[in-house]
């Protein structure tokens, strides 16, 4: 039998080597002004390159095989966009991110926030397209990225999806009732896929960021999780430091269950009795939720709340009869899939709601602490008054004119002290002159 060669084939010559299959990712992690963490997952674990261009020229660090691969980018320069690639047996995947400002920066920021994608893949695919258009600073997870958390097909699934945003922008998420399924409902799977920042324990369920002026505190609201009192006591410890942090505007909570919500489920009595009264007693900015899958936006007490629960899960019908308090609180209700584009500009707050073909839900927009006033222009200085510096008597400074915004007492008091005051010039010169 007679071996035929294919064209440009050397006979005998050994088969290239078939080029790894990226199964999760490159996706990024853990954004900070001088880090970050890129992570990826190979059908076949192998050593990698991760090289980075960007302000400061190009480099490359090794990283060792690992059924998840995850490295950790040090020595970055704050607010700078970088290009990286990752390299492993033979193939390579690329991307790029944007470092965060130096903390306090008084810049102007975008993000993006949505939930409850589950097992939905079409309407979460719409959703993610439509997110990618955005160019948000990072993305935020309301939780239920899939339907049973045990499961890693499911996974599979959800990274597939959100590979084309994942890749170039940085998603921090919340833990869902169903992102913990599974023996123990520990959220060992979960946990593994994610690298947070390590300040709120070594369980990794909850946990806090600072991005620029704003503070973010990602809670874990499942039912057992909420009852401890180490995450309460650490939720009001968090509060107080941003809130007395000077360079802190704006303080954001996202979890997966919403206190308030006239949706299927329906307002959480727990959270409302255990964690809206630290919102209310430290004044946080606004709570993102999901469970519910729907945009809600309720205020209660002088909070906002926010169900972003669209992201691809079927969608849920309201309530025929919601609580009391949930149908009082809540402003607006559409069943609908969508996200939420947030954008910050000083103390200034806008919130809007968008469909997932691109249209708008509503937008909201308030401003936070007080205003920024224009500085108050510099008085000339008056000219001496004749006997003042040098002269004996002491000079007396004019009385400023009425306040603009109508205080006309507080200007009559200023021209009662100039009055008095010369008088009692007046009074020192005649004594002078009767000494004399």
């Amino acid at each position: 039998m007679v071996a035929l060669a294919l064209p440009g084939v050397a006979a005998g010559a050994p088969a290239a080597p078939a080029v790894p299959v990226m199964l999760k990712g490159p996706y990024l992690q853990d954004l900070a002004p001088r880090s970050i963490t890129v992570m990826w997952q190979l059908e076949t674990p192998a050593p990698a390159v991760l090289s980075i261009e960007g302000p400061g020229g190009a480099r490359k660090q090794d990283v060792e095989a690992g059924r998840i691969a995850e490295a950790t980018i040090t020595g970055l320069s704050p607010a700078s966009r970088y290009r990286y690639k990752v390299e492993a047996a033979g193939g390579s995947w690329t991307g790029e991110f944007a470092t965060a400002p130096e903390l306090g920066a008084d810049v102007p920021i975008t993000f993006t926030v949505f939930g409850d994608t589950r097992y939905g893949t079409d309407a979460h695919r719409r959703v993610i397209e439509r997110m990618s258009q955005e160019v948000p600073d990072f993305v935020l997870g309301t939780g239920d990225m899939v339907d049973e958390g045990h499961r890693q097909d499911q996974w599979q699934q959800f990274f597939e999806v959100e590979n084309p945003m994942m890749r170039d922008n940085v998603y921090f998420p919340a833990l869902g009732n169903h992102d913990r399924q599974g023996r123990g409902r520990t959220a060992d799977t979960y946990r593994s896929y994610f690298s947070v920042p390590e300040n709120g324990g070594e369980t990794e369920r909850y946990y806090a960021f600072t991005y620029a002026t704003s503070r973010f505190l990602i809670l874990d609201s499942n039912e057992y999780s909420f009852a401890l009192t180490d995450q309460t006591a650490w939720i009001e410890r968090e509060l107080i430091s941003a809130r007395q942090d000077p360079q802190i505007k704006h303080v954001f909570c996202v979890m997966h269950h919403p206190p308030f919500s006239i949706s299927l489920h329906g307002g959480n009595r727990d959270l409302r009795e255990r964690w809206t009264p630290l919102f209310e007693k430290y004044n946080v900015t606004a709570v993102f939720s999901g469970h519910d899958h729907v945009y809600e936006r309720a205020e209660h007490n002088g909070i906002r709340y926010f169900v972003s629960g669209g992201g691809g899960a079927p969608l849920y019908a309201r309530r025929p009869r919601p609580e009391a308090l949930d149908a009082e609180a809540t402003k607006k209700y559409e069943r609908v899939y969508h996200y939420l584009r947030v954008t910050l500009t000083g103390n200034r707050v806008e919130i809007t709601g968008v469909r997932a073909d691109g249209t708008t839900i509503e937008t909201t927009t308030w401003t936070e602490g007080p205003d920024e006033l224009p500085p108050v222009p510099a008085t000339a200085a008056a000219p001496p008054i004749p006997g003042g510096a040098g002269g004996g008597a002491p000079s007396i400074a004019p009385a400023p004119s009425p306040a603009a915004d109508g205080s006309d007492e507080r200007s009559l008091a200023w021209i009662g002290f100039a009055g008095i005051g010369l008088l009692l010039a007046a009074a020192v010169v005649v004594v002078r002159t009767l000494r004399r």
